[in-house]
C-alpha cells in the first residue's frame, strides 16, 4: 500500500480539513494572476468572492488595504492569509490505526518572474512500523501567490524521499501563455490548458479557508497526475461543538464543508470528503474525513503554531 501519489496529497490536504465547493456554473474563477486575462467567468467569480467578505463591489475588493479588521465576522481576507505564518502537523489515521502523519509549513518569500510568492511545504510521512504499509516520505512544494482575492500556484513540485527521487513530478503553472506544463522525472509529459487561477494541491488548504463559515458553493481547478481535475465544495454557515488535541483545554466551535474530488485517491478513497475548520478569525483547518474501501480515513490537527 503506498502512502499517497501526488493526487493522493491533495485527498489527504483534504481529508486535513482544506477546502471545496460548488459547480461549474458557478465555478471559482476569481481575477487572475497580473498580467492574466483568462475568460469572462473570472471577474464573476471576483465578485462573489468579494460578497463572501462584506464587499459591496468590485473596485473595493480590488483595493484591499491589508488592514485586519478584529470586528469583522467573517471568514479571513486575502490579507489576513497571507500575512500569516504558521505550521500545522496532522495525524492520518483508519480507525485505530496511525497510518502517518503530515506536516505543513511556509518558508521563506521568494520571487518569480517578479511576482511576489510564498514557498509552501507539504511533509508527508508514513508510519512505517504499520502493517503493509512501509516507509514512504513525500515532500511538497508550492509556490504560492496571492490575487485580490484568492491564492494560486507558480510552481509545484514533488520530492519523492524515500526512492531519492527529487523534483519527480513538477507543473509550471505559464498564466501568461495560458497553460500549465507537466513533468516527471525532467520529462515534459504534456502541456495542459490554463484557463484561471488554479493549483497543484496543497494551496487548497488556504483558498477554503476564505469561505469556511459561509453558505458558498465552489470548484478550484486542481492539476495532478499529469491532468486536471475540479474539487467541488459545499461550506457551511452552521457551526457545531468541537475539541482538539491541537488546542486542549479549549472549548469552540467548528464549521463544516462537504465535497467531492474527481480523481483516485490512496486507500480506495471514493471521491466524498468532509472537512473541518476553527470558528475562529483565521479558519484554521481542524480535521478532514475521506470515505475509503471499509469507513473512512480521518485527518486531524494535533498541534498548530503562528509565528509572529
Amino acid at each position: 500500500m503506498r502512502l499517497v501519489s501526488s493526487g493522493g496529497l491533495l485527498v489527504l490536504m483534504i481529508l486535513a480539513g482544506l477546502l471545496w465547493s460548488g459547480r461549474h456554473g458557478e465555478i471559482s474563477t476569481e481575477s487572475g494572476p497580473a498580467g492574466f486575462t483568462g475568460n469572462t467567468a473570472l471577474s464573476e467569480e471576483r465578485s462573489e468572492a468579494a460578497g463572501a467578505h462584506g464587499s459591496t463591489s468590485e473596485s473595493e475588493n480590488d483595493s484591499l488595504s491589508g488592514e485586519e479588521d478584529a470586528d469583522r465576522s467573517g471568514p479571513p481576507s486575502v490579507n489576513d492569509l497571507k500575512n500569516l505564518k504558521e505550521r500545522f502537523s496532522y495525524e492520518v489515521r483508519y480507525g485505530r490505526f496511525r497510518l502517518g502523519d503530515i506536516d505543513v509549513y511556509l518558508k521563506q518569500d521568494t520571487l518569480v518572474d517578479g511576482t511576489e510568492a510564498i514557498h509552501m511545504v507539504t511533509e508527508m510521512v508514513s508510519n512505517h512500523s504499520a502493517w503493509l504499509i512501509g516507509y514512504r516520505e513525500l515532500h511538497f512544494h508550492t509556490l504560492m501567490a496571492y490575487n485580490d482575492t484568492i491564492p494560486y500556484s507558480l510552481k509545484f513540485w514533488h520530492d519523492n524521499i524515500h526512492d531519492e527521487k527529487p523534483e519527480r513530478y513538477v507543473f509550471d503553472f505559464d498564466y501568461e501563455n495560458g497553460v500549465a506544463l507537466s513533468y516527471e522525472e525532467g520529462e515534459l509529459i504534456d502541456t495542459l490548458e490554463l484557463d484561471r487561477p488554479a493549483d497543484g494541491g496543497p494551496v487548497t488548504m488556504y483558498y477554503s479557508r476564505l469561505f469556511a463559515g459561509t453558505d458558498a458553493e465552489k470548484s478550484y481547478p486542481v492539476y495532478i497526475d499529469h491532468g486536471r481535475s475540479d474539487m467541488e465544495m459545499v461550506f457551511s454557515s452552521e457551526k457545531e461543538p468541537y475539541e482538539s488535541e491541537a488546542f486542549p483545554g479549549e472549548e469552540f466551535y467548528a464549521y463544516q464543508v462537504e465535497g467531492v474530488a474527481d480523481f483516485d485517491g490512496p486507500f480506495g478513497f471514493s471521491g466524498e470528503f468532509t472537512g473541518y475548520y476553527r470558528d475562529d478569525k483565521y479558519r484554521i483547518p481542524l480535521e478532514a474525513r475521506a470515505s475509503v474501501w471499509i469507513g473512512s480515513v480521518r485527518v486531524r490537527l494535533v498541534d498548530y503554531e503562528r509565528i509572529e
